[in-house]
């Protein structure tokens, strides 16, 4: 008697894992609530359809459309294994992923989806909370403009402003820069009037009252700190260098530069980062016709490394200017040119030195030469008795350019300073605390690059539809919430059991870490090539799961998330 073998084989490497994370923090019950499914839906509905689409993304790093069902047709039975409905053909078909994009275009239901799944997220998971980081970023997409669109022309953060933009407007908890809430405008809106309603968002969100939010120079026009007062929070931002802060920034700078005031030193670990002083000012601003009152702190910081960075860069200004000064004056020949009075030489040598802004660091000094030129008053070949004149040719040389030392050195003593702003006390917050927390801010910068860089891969935009657009930028979002939480919580794990990880790096068996990343955790389930195979046989079917390796059952555990996820794949 001859048994037929049949095998069929599905690679799922990190499928159960992003899945069975969207299922812990109950995702799928989260979309069905505020999405809902058509009533002649059949098959999945929006919340499995939704969270699988999640999972092709992180696992793919692909968030085209069109690319989603052939991933489903190859995974048909590990997905409706984890999804808990069989997949039938067509059942993540471009018309079912944009309608799902549609549904996550209504701002309501966004807002609602968004407020539960922080819920769920700080019940099932410790996500640590100093603060709340705000801050904007754009992406492009090769878009028709056309009016009261989301795609317009407007500033480039990627240096796409030849591109149509979509600005993205997200506040993260820190200092692990998980997303707590984002939203989508026009390209062209500026930056100033964003914060206010974020920050309100966010105070839904979280439900409470007494945190720190902390943002870039935009963040601070008076009447955002004096909303950020008037709603009992507290805020941290740069002073932009514009209005009374440019003229009074000298004359803060003045006083500590000169001595009147003494410098507190900020450190991190043994290394000195920072360094500075501080004083107190009243300030009012009148919100929803109440005028609001407070007292903040002024920060006057010098950061290490800016200083070393902007000496850098003016020694290197400097070096330039030099070299541009000395070849200013060439020696006379065809096409050289020649300075012929001493106003013009000046006003080259202005021009050069203002370039690269380093106006009276450099002294120029220069000659006047002249030169006896006899010329003939006739035409024709000369002879020894023709007439002539003698003319005198002036021009103008530089002889030596130096650099002022005492100039120079008083210039370095006022790089790297910046104003901050605060309303924090200063047993809340004190000096050296404040320039810590404010330099944890890479959290969400990080966030915008993982959001548009691989895996998810937000820029270019390859949807057209406004609805299309708003829904797909906020689906990918989510992915970005699930990266950083599993990116979070095993660093936490790791950091609890005063542990590292080995072998995450491709080609590097012995190389560990304490601090991976979510992208790293999910690309060493891919690289394991876990395979579930299908066994057919005569009296029925089996299965087969590639065993997962002791690094994979530690994530697992980190992420508090069961071993069956995979195991339980093989089983009929």
């Amino acid at each position: 008697m001859t048994t037929v073998l049949n095998l069929a084989h599905e690679r799922v490497d990190d499928i159960p894992l992003i899945i069975g994370l969207c299922k812990r923090l109950g995702l799928p019950e989260i979309f069905n609530r505020h999405l809902g499914t058509h009533g002649h839906q059949q098959g999945l509905n929006n919340g499995q359809l939704t969270t699988g689409w999640l999972g092709q993304i992180l696992s793919q790093a692909d968030h085209r459309k069109s690319a989603v069902q052939e991933w489903a047709d190859d995974l048909a039975q590990t997905l409706g294994k984890l999804l808990g409905t069989p997949i039938r053909p067509g059942e993540f078909n471009d018309d079912r992923l944009g309608g799902v994009l549609t549904r996550l275009s209504n701002d309501q239901a966004w807002a609602a989806i968004e407020q539960d799944l922080w819920a769920s997220t700080v019940t099932v998971y410790e996500i640590p909370l100093t603060g709340v980081r705000l801050d904007s970023t754009t992406s492009y997409g090769y878009h028709q403009v056309h009016d009261g669109g989301l795609m317009q022309y407007g500033h480039s953060k990627d240096r796409r402003p030849d591109l149509p933009q979509l600005k993205v407007m997200a506040a993260a908890a820190e200092p692990a820069g998980h997303l707590i809430a984002s939203d989508m405008l026009a390209g062209q809106k500026a930056d100033d009037p964003l914060y206010v309603p974020m920050i309100k968002r966010v105070r839904s969100i979280l439900g409470q009252s007494g945190l720190l939010y902390a943002g870039d120079a935009k963040m601070a026009a008076l009447s955002t700190r004096a909303d950020i007062v008037n709603g009992q929070d507290d805020y941290l931002v740069p002073l932009p260098m514009t209005g009374d802060t440019v003229t009074s920034f000298s004359k803060w700078l003045d006083a500590i530069v000169d001595g009147e005031q003494c410098a507190t030193l900020a450190w991190d670990q043994s290394q000195l980062v920072a360094a500075g002083y501080e004083f107190s000012r009243d300030l009012s601003a009148t919100i929803e016709d109440e005028l609001v009152t407070w007292t903040e702190r002024v920060l006057i910081v010098r950061s290490t490394a800016l200083a070393k960075r902007d000496a850098k860069v003016m020694t290197n200004r400097l070096a330039q200017a030099k070299a541009k000064l000395k070849a200013l004056t060439p020696e006379p020949g065809r096409g050289k040119r020649q300075f012929r009075t001493e106003r013009t030489m000046q006003t080259a040598v202005d021009a050069l030195l203002t370039r690269y802004d380093v106006q009276g660091l450099l002294t120029v000094q220069w000659e006047r030469q002249e030169q006896q030129v006899t010329r003939y008053l006739k035409p024709g070949r000369p002879t020894a008795d023709s007439p002539t004149r003698i003319d005198t040719q002036v021009r103008y040389v530089i002889t030596a350019v130096q650099r002022d030392e005492a100039a120079i050195q008083a210039r370095y003593l006022r790089l790297g300073w910046r104003p901050y702003a605060t309303n924090t006390t200063p047993e809340r917050l004190p000096f050296a605390h404040a320039i810590q927390h404010y330099r944890q801010g890479w959290c969400v910068e990080r966030d915008f690059h993982l959001v548009k860089d691989a895996p998810l891969g937000l820029s270019p935009l390859f949807v057209w539809r406004d609805d299309q657009i708003k829904g797909l930028v906020r689906l990918l979002t989510l992915a970005l919430r699930l990266l950083t939480l599993i990116e979070t919580q095993v660093r936490q794990g790791l950091a609890q059991d005063q542990a590292v990880l080995s072998g995450l790096y491709e080609g590097q068996p012995t190389r560990t870490t304490d601090r991976p990343t979510g992208k790293r955790i999910l690309k060493t389930f891919a690289r394991a090539k876990i395979t579930l195979t299908k066994v057919l046989l005569d009296s029925g079917q089996t299965g087969h799961i590639t065993p997962l390796s002791d690094l994979h059952r530690q994530i697992l555990a980190y992420l508090r998330l069961p071993l069956s996820l995979y195991t339980d794949l093989a089983f009929y």
